[in-house]
């Protein structure tokens, strides 16, 4: 073939070459669920998780895990390694992170049935409440400490305003 009627053709392939080699690398690691075998699940203030995987043949859960807020929790079905061939015959590692973490070890395993017959489900608990700042802690003009907003009354502290007009 001629450079004049290979340049067309490259030209057509290179734009959905390009696009098939993106999607693979985009597919790699997923925050809210699991691409390519991995799963990850993070837990925020208004948002903390709990990880439960159930055994579908028997409908009782194997794999419990309160997600502390601010963490990830990292997992991933391997088709072998099981202590039994029948009943548990894949190992399920998994392991906690910072939150946005996707390069975190996997330090836990376990052995479990095979991935196709686990169910994931994700249990909501209570939003937290955010910890105060040090800054403040101690601020005095907050509801507890302000003695004129008190059943008993106070005087009113004095503002460092004043009118323009004074």
């Amino acid at each position: 073939m001629s450079s004049r009627t290979l340049r067309p053709l490259l030209s057509r392939l290179a734009l959905p070459c390009s696009m098939v080699l993106l999607l693979a690398a985009g597919g790699c690691f997923n925050q809210n669920g699991g691409v390519t075998g991995y799963f990850a699940y993070v837990s925020t203030p208004m948002s903390p998780k709990t990880v439960v995987i159930y055994d579908m043949r028997s409908d009782t859960p194997f794999f419990v895990q309160d997600v502390p807020v601010g963490k990830q929790l990292n997992f991933r079905f391997l088709s072998d390694g099981g202590d039994d061939p029948i009943y548990s015959p894949g190992r399920l590692q998994w392991g906690f992170s910072e939150a946005g973490d996707s390069a975190s070890q996997l330090e836990n395993q376990l052995t479990c049935p095979p991935e196709q017959a686990c169910r994931i489900q994700i249990e909501l608990r209570d939003p937290e409440a955010p910890e105060s700042p040090d800054s403040e802690r101690y601020r005095i003009d907050m509801d507890e400490g302000a003695s004129h907003l008190s059943p008993e009354g106070g005087q009113i502290p004095e503002s460092g305003n004043q009118r323009i007009y004074e």
